[in-house]
């Protein structure tokens, strides 16, 4: 059943990714990339937890009625995905690329896998180090047993006296891992702090990916040494809890893991897309996200801000004040796209 598991969570985000960059490329001939399609169809399954917790919460849907609008919506999308890309396969296989096509020796692409491999084994075998202020196993079990979306607290079992804040009651993450891990005997505790973790870390090396592909095309040699300098930083930088590679080893499953590891690097290789008629749906998806799943002010949080920034900047550069002062310092002007 864990293998099962770990195949939904592989191809069920994936075929959906697929479907949604399909649509969104569908008058132009781009390749559609398995991290970019991993990473979109992972933000789509977010905010359908999402819905689903928000009617647990307010509609007081039982934990099982939940379960069964899941595996059914699932099933309904995953449906539709398979005939989109299937018909967009059978008239242009090309547009779909898993692995590198060219770019020259497979030695860093090597080195880098074995790297994330050791990782991997490390987040998964290892005993779980609990996150400061971290609560997520224990609402989840909460859930489980009341078969309800916090109808009680889960450090005292017992029902809210005083109420919740409204904003910690609509991030829906706690209810999207029950609603995965329901169905299969996995403990929660190992569901989310060892398997939740390498999915999360797998996904911060699909969005590192995006950049790297952005920054470099398909000069293989220079992506990898990028990746494996990330992979090196998550390494070097587990032995403090506010550095990032602590968050990838021993606290992956935290929201604002999700949110520094994934959707930041991801928002920013969307960011740094020259033409966002295109990319604007995954942004939005990222800051839906990051609303979703991390605690920030009124849902605004750090992915709206870097977008809004990088907006600006982009305008910064297409003015004129800013290509005459390029021009002056660099003595020719600015060419822009």
């Amino acid at each position: 059943m864990i293998i099962f598991l770990w195949l939904m969570l592989a191809l069920v985000p994936w075929l959906i990714g697929a479907a949604v960059q399909a649509v969104l490329h569908w008058k132009t001939s781009e390749v559609i990339h398995m991290t970019d399609s991993w990473i979109t169809g992972s933000l789509c399954c977010i905010g359908l937890g999402e819905a689903l917790h928000l009617l647990g919460v307010f509609g007081h849907l039982s934990l099982g009625r939940l379960h069964i609008l899941w595996c059914g919506s699932l099933a309904v999308l995953c449906l539709l995905a398979l005939a989109l890309v299937t018909g967009v396969w059978l008239k242009h296989r090309e547009r779909f690329r898993i692995l590198p096509q060219k770019g020259g020796s497979f030695v860093l692409p090597g080195f880098f896998l074995l790297m994330v491999l050791t990782q991997v084994v490390y987040v998964y075998c290892m005993p779980a180090i609990t996150a400061p202020g971290d609560i997520t196993v224990e609402t989840l079990r909460s859930f489980q047993a009341t078969d309800g979306i916090y109808l009680v607290n889960p450090l005292t079992g017992q029902a809210y006296v005083q109420g919740m804040s409204m904003r910690y009651k609509i991030l829906g993450l706690p209810t999207l891992y029950t609603l995965i891990g329901s169905g299969f005997p996995v403990d929660g505790g190992v569901l989310v702090q060892n398997l939740m973790s390498v999915v999360v870390l797998a996904g911060a090396y699909m969005a590192y990916y995006r950049i790297a592909r952005l920054l470099f095309g398909d000069d293989l040699r220079k992506k990898y040494l990028l990746l494996i300098l990330v992979a090196m930083v998550f390494w070097c930088g587990e032995g403090a809890v506010w550095l990032d590679g602590y968050a990838a080893l021993h606290s992956a499953w935290v929201g604002t893991s999700i949110r520094n590891l994934v959707l930041l690097p991801y928002a920013l290789s969307l960011g740094l897309e020259k033409d966002w008629r295109h990319t604007w749906p995954c942004m939005v998806l990222c800051v839906m996200a990051e609303a979703c799943v991390c605690w920030t002010f009124n849902g605004l949080g750090m992915c709206l801000l870097l977008l809004a920034v990088m907006a600006a900047l982009d305008k910064v550069s297409a003015s004129g004040p800013y290509r005459r002062l390029s021009s002056r310092i660099f003595g020719r002007e600015e060419e822009r796209p």
